[in-house]
């Protein structure tokens, strides 16, 4: 091994020359670096540490897994999601918690119920990725990615149950997942939108209809009102309100490629006002 040249370094393998200049490939975990193992799907581990690719992972739980058993139970790649296990724990590595610990899960009764969308069950517990339902995913029901009915109960992200009217709770628009409402209240994914009607909220058709132009972030950002307000709503992050005092005339526009709130004094770009000069 010391006589070859190193032309290139893969995570699994390198590329080199010997004296005479043949080129080939050596591969880790048989012709160098004796105790490096090939877990799949980028995954890899030696006697030290656990790697994805050329980088290192799990660091935090280093002191609690055993790397002897430590092994991949389940990969999907497109959504990066893999769930490992070892002798003691069940251990997920997903773009929607991160490297994490299963809390209370057995390595010895655990599955993957739907790996697409973050399911699993260990015993007498379901999980939605990394939190434990408080209830049995076989009472569940979707309503849209971010909202479940569970009997008489609504949760919001599996977990937070709203305090709502579930008979007449209902999402406002199809294109906007986050927004509900019911006799009541409008809610904006867990929280109640202080001051909003729900009886004549409505999103304005200029920005989300059918026949709506095309904007930045049109598929996030939208304007509405109600009989007291105007609105505008950042599906994933947040809706904010607009006091403009000519309600009757507030509408959408679009100026090069930028979508506006717009009443008669003002301009709105992403709720933030600005004099019409």
């Amino acid at each position: 091994m010391d006589d070859l040249i190193i032309l290139d370094i893969f995570w699994d393998r390198q590329l080199v020359k010997d004296k005479s200049g043949k080129e080939f490939e050596i591969f880790r975990g048989k012709d160098y670096d004796h105790d490096w193992v090939n877990l799949g799907h980028g995954y890899s581990k030696n006697k030290d540490c656990i790697y994805y690719y050329l980088n290192t992972c799990f660091e935090k739980y280093l002191n609690k897994i055993d790397i002897d058993s430590f092994s991949v139970i389940e990969a999907n790649e497109a959504e990066n999601t893999t769930y490992f296990k070892d002798k003691n724990a069940v251990y997920l590595e997903s773009y929607m918690c991160g490297s994490t610990i299963l809390p209370d899960a057995s390595p010895n009764n655990f599955k993957i119920l739907d790996i697409e969308n973050g399911y699993s069950t260990s015993g007498e517990i379901d999980y939605w990725y990394e939190s434990k339902l408080p209830y049995s995913l076989s009472e569940m029901t979707p309503i849209n990615e971010c909202y479940q009915r569970v009997g008489d109960a609504i949760y919001y992200g599996h977990t937070v149950r709203m305090t709502c009217d579930v008979d007449t709770f209902e999402q406002v628009h199809p294109k906007v997942d986050t927004l509900f409402k019911d006799k009541d209240h409008l809610y904006f994914k867990s929280e109640i939108v202080e001051g909003a009607n729900p009886a004549t909220f409505q999103f304005l058709e200029e920005c989300i209809g059918e026949d709506a132009p095309y904007y930045l972030e049109c598929d996030i950002h939208y304007y509405a009102k109600d009989d007291q307000y105007a609105y505008f709503v950042n599906e994933p992050f947040g809706i904010k309100v607009i006091k403009t005092r000519d309600l009757e005339n507030f509408r959408f526009e679009v100026i090069d490629e930028i979508g506006y709130g717009r009443d008669s004094k003002y301009r709105y770009e992403k709720g933030r006002r600005k004099k019409i000069n």
